[in-house]
């Protein structure tokens, strides 16, 4: 059986490592075998340092996005949610008729109530430095109960029919109230199409999107084509008489287009006046972004957005689903801030921790936090954010989805001169929700180092500068493997014959009158053949 040297010096010298057989090589002087052998370790190194440099690349990468498919089919993304909030929250007929005609007799306790109402509509984000204002220059106010404001508002705000006249999906009219939901934003009460947000009532039809699917999950639905008359159309009644009489705001609706998944942002709403004759026509691209799973390999911290599996929203009135919305977690954000602040929320939101709405006795202390909600906290690593820039901030950490659907919108005004006033006799507000192109483009975003580039890199060096291979590392494990086996097989042979030896000397211990008596080891005799007698010396 080989020695373990051998075996080695056999492998060496068939190895594909490069310079490894010279380092064995008999013929080769030792000057010669030193300068191979100094060579290979040097190999060895830079391989090593460069592949520590790529496995840092690699856990560290930063991450890239590139089109997909610049002609992305519209089927396979959602329509935008469409939210239709009208400026005035509480309509003036139903304020005087279930309210205010209580207090006919009462001309300044009515007065109050008016005022009270009027303040308690204006309760919207970003519009709570306007409340002190306001009740500065009209003192006759009363405090409302806190306890009740939201069904209060849910019986003063304007139903469906009274707000839309006519409804059309894809260039069919609809039932508005089919179609549209009751939609909770940070405006207060509003109305939606297709948006996964908005209320569900026992009583909603059953093609009222979204639709509800056996499993539970929402569906809302979608568009596959794009240009005027496409989408959805809604034609709104003006409700000019309807405003409050110290109202002095233009009159008309705030659109907001956003995606289904999220509650709608007021900050980008568009205002469509019911005092100008045009029609307004919203036009949407789709950008689709989505997430490569070589992703999946960081942790949020470093990949700087979160995946759907890894965060939801759990506040009372938000989705509690997988979603994208990270507009979400500011409306979230600004509602517990609100909460911690003042002591109370907004009508239209709830939380699990708040016990009362705000009402007027909370105004001062709403605008106070007009400022803090605007601003979100800054790493002290930013440049461009003095201290004095942005003294009052929130605490949220909103990092942005790593996969979402993005809509960017373009409004057009237009003279309202291919309705026919005949069938709309009254002011009316025309409003289009359509898509812009025919195709979304589709981005995928990925990490520029991915585990393919580490072994082509890993690969790459190994075979530069050794020659080695993933054939030559399982290689090089089974002659270890195989020495160690040798070994194994040699150290239990010198074991089993020390213990012989131990055995014969312990004999010879107890038994002293042999021990020179009797030699320890006798030679056999030795019979010369008889051939050999012939030949004596």
């Amino acid at each position: 059986m080989k020695s373990v040297k051998t075996f080695w010096s056999d492998y060496c010298e068939k190895s594909s490592l490069h310079g490894l057989r010279y380092v064995v090589h008999k013929d080769a002087t030792p000057w010669e075998r030193f300068l191979w052998a100094v060579l290979m370790a040097v190999a060895s190194v830079t391989i090593l340092v460069h592949l520590y440099a790529s496995w840092k690349s690699f856990s560290y990468s930063s991450m890239q996005i590139v089109v997909d498919n610049p002609r992305y089919p519209l089927s396979k993304i959602d329509f935008p949610a469409v939210t239709i909030c009208s400026m005035n929250k509480i309509l003036y007929s139903k304020a005087k008729r279930l309210i205010l005609s209580k207090y006919e007799n009462e001309p300044e306790l009515k007065k109050k109530y008016e005022n009270s109402l009027y303040i308690l509509e204006m309760i919207q984000y970003p519009y709570y430095k306007d409340l002190p204002f306001f009740a500065e220059t009209n003192p006759n106010l009363i405090d409302l109960p806190v306890d009740n404001i939201k069904d209060l508002m849910l019986k003063l705000m304007p139903t469906v029919d009274e707000v839309f006249d006519s409804c059309y999906w894809r260039g069919t009219s609809y039932n508005c109230t089919d179609i549209l939901r009751l939609q909770r934003t940070e405006e207060g009460f509003c109305y939606s199409f297709n948006s996964k947000t908005s209320e569900r009532m026992t009583n909603d039809s059953d093609y009222n999107p979204p639709i509800a699917k056996p499993n539970g999950s929402l569906m809302p639905l979608r568009n596959n084509v794009a240009g005027k008359m496409t989408g959805l159309e809604l034609i709104m009644k003006s409700l000019i008489t309807e405003y409050f009489p110290n109202d002095k705001r233009s009159k008309g609706y705030n659109i907001m287009v956003h995606t289904p998944e999220d509650f709608p942002d007021i900050s980008s709403s568009y205002k469509v006046y019911s005092e100008l004759n045009q029609s307004s026509r919203i036009s949407v691209s789709v950008s689709h972004i989505r997430a490569d799973e070589s992703l999946s390999r960081l942790g949020e911290k470093d990949r700087k957005c979160f995946l759907y599996e890894e965060r939801t929203t759990r506040t009372k009135n938000f989705p509690t689903s997988r979603s994208n919305a990270e507009d979400n977690c500011y409306s979230e954000c600004r509602l517990k801030t609100t909460y911690k602040m003042c002591n109370c929320t907004p009508y239209y939101f709830d939380i699990e921790e708040s016990k009362q709405h705000c009402g007027i006795e909370h105004i001062q202390c709403l605008s106070k936090i007009k400022v803090l909600q605007r601003n979100v906290q800054v790493s002290e690593e930013e440049i461009g954010y003095p201290k004095w820039n942005a003294q009052d901030f929130m605490n949220c950490s909103c990092p942005h989805p790593c996969s979402f659907v993005g809509y960017t919108t373009e409004i057009r005004n237009y003279a309202k001169d291919f309705l026919a006033y005949t069938q709309f006799p009254h002011a009316y507000t025309h409003i289009e929700v359509h898509y812009k192109e025919r195709f979304a483009i589709s981005y995928l975003r990925s990490m520029k180092y991915t585990t393919q580039d580490l072994l082509v890199t890993f690969g790459g060096m190994a075979s530069l500068f050794l020659g080695c291979s993933l054939v030559s590392l399982v290689e090089i494990i089974y002659v270890i493997y195989k020495s160690l086996i040798m070994l194994k097989h040699k150290y239990t042979k010198v074991q089993t014959v020390s213990k012989q030896d131990q055995q014969l000397i312990l004999y010879r211990r107890h038994h002293n009158m042999y021990h020179f008596s009797k030699p320890l080891y006798k030679p056999p005799r030795i019979t010369l053949p008889a051939i050999c007698e012939k030949f004596k010396y």
